[in-house]
């Protein structure tokens, strides 16, 4: 049978390639028809992923072409198949790919911006030939639309005697995935801005010590938050809520940096906690919730022994941030001033940040809700003199509520 009669019936509206109306050889034509006629299958609104079929010549002229391309791609796009080449090359705004490294533990992040696609296209394209697959995820500009991400996975076969390489690929939606991890490095570059502005105020001296410490910090922040982490971005907001505060209260810029780092590490006990209790979606029980309090102790014991100001400073937020001022908090009922002053700061920006936040238990309360709610527990929960300031410091706490609304609504 001819490769007319093999691809008659693709010759239809939706069909815009070139190789079943070219030169090229009976194994391409068959593959590409076969490969057509599969792909129309998952071509159907409710299948996540959107098949594509590419090709380009391996000569002088190697620009792409598609020999397919789901219908959703081009309702993305708002353009015709002819044109998707084209359109989506122009479209892109980033390319990022993930490769190993040396060492096997570590993964390599390969960022190529718009500019730069066109210098490395053909890189690109041989490593994908050498490897028989590619994978990458683009950001995509639309329209009338926010941009999104698209994971790209695709198989790649080499037809030498057409000089023609063919890609069997699908394009899924990873934006929400790809806005979380944005975040979070816009997340780690604040704290690491944070880092290095507290670096420069220290004594040459001293530098790597004091960078020992806050990796340790940060590590053990992070190890923790993990294992709670219907808590989203908890431990970075904490820091800005504690910071404004501090900064009310009058504190030194040496005392605010060492309680902004210092804060992160007040859950740090939660590490010693039962999954299922930190995971319970309903009300803990009464044993439950004596063993959640441990935490505290838990977070105190774990960064004792150490006595630098910042690891002091750490010990001291996570044994009182539950401590009351009048005296019925955990874990030993100190009241008032017994209570060091970075406890009673932590306490007032833990409850607003939990208030605020979705749980595995409740939803999370407006932020109004949650300043009424603070100013109920002025003179019995916490300092008075505190809960004053923070309230008189409504619009800055609020800001940082708002900048990381978008991960917050994400990770919830």
């Amino acid at each position: 049978m001819s490769n007319q009669q093999d691809s008659n019936w693709i010759f239809d509206g939706d069909y815009c390639g070139h190789i079943l109306r070219g030169q090229f050889s009976d194994d391409l034509k068959k593959r590409v028809a076969e490969a057509i006629g599969l792909f129309r299958g998952f071509n159907v609104a409710a299948n996540p992923a959107i098949p594509y079929i590419s090709a380009w010549r391996e000569n002088a002229d190697k620009s792409i072409w598609y020999e397919f391309v789901g219908n959703r791609l081009l309702q993305l796009l708002g353009c015709q198949p002819c044109e998707v080449a084209e359109i989506f090359r122009d479209s892109v705004l980033q390319r990022l790919s993930y490769h190993c490294g040396g060492d096997s533990e570590k993964i390599n992040r390969m960022t190529l911006e718009h500019h730069d696609l066109a210098l490395f296209q053909e890189e690109l394209r041989n490593e994908g030939k050498s490897r028989g697959a590619m994978e990458a995820v683009y950001k995509i500009s639309l329209k009338d639309r926010p941009a999104i991400w698209l994971k790209d996975q695709a198989a790649v076969e080499s037809f030498p005697v057409d000089q023609v390489c063919l890609s069997f690929g699908s394009l899924t939606d990873v934006t929400m995935v790809m806005k979380a991890e944005e975040q979070e490095l816009q997340e780690k570059e604040l704290l690491r801005g944070r880092h290095r502005e507290l670096e420069r105020k220290i004594e040459q001296q001293n530098k790597e010590l004091w960078r020992m410490q806050l990796e340790m910090i940060y590590r053990l922040a992070q190890a923790a938050q993990f294992r709670d982490s219907s808590s989203g971005p908890h431990i970075t907001k904490m820091s800005y809520y504690c910071d404004i505060l501090c900064q009310a209260a009058g504190l030194s810029e040496e005392e605010r940096q060492l309680i902004f780092h210092a804060t992160a590490m007040h859950d740090v006990g939660k590490l010693g906690i039962a999954e299922s209790i930190l995971h319970k979606p309903g009300r803990l029980t009464e044993q439950e919730f004596a063993i959640m309090k441990s935490h505290s102790i838990i977070g105190a014991k774990l960064l004792s022994g150490n006595d630098s100001p910042l690891l002091q400073m750490a010990r001291g937020i996570a044994l009182t941030h539950h401590e009351r001022w009048d005296g019925t908090g955990y874990p030993t009922g100190l009241s008032r001033d017994e209570i060091p002053l970075s406890g009673r700061i932590a306490a007032i920006c833990d409850v607003f940040d939990a208030l605020t936040s979705q749980r595995p238990y409740k939803q999370a309360w407006d932020t109004e809700q949650a300043f009424a709610e603070v100013e109920k527990g002025r003179g019995s929960q916490f300092d008075p003199e505190l809960v004053d300031l923070f309230l008189a410091s409504k619009n800055d706490i609020a800001s940082i509520r708002q900048r990381f609304a978008s991960s917050l609504a994400f990770k919830q």
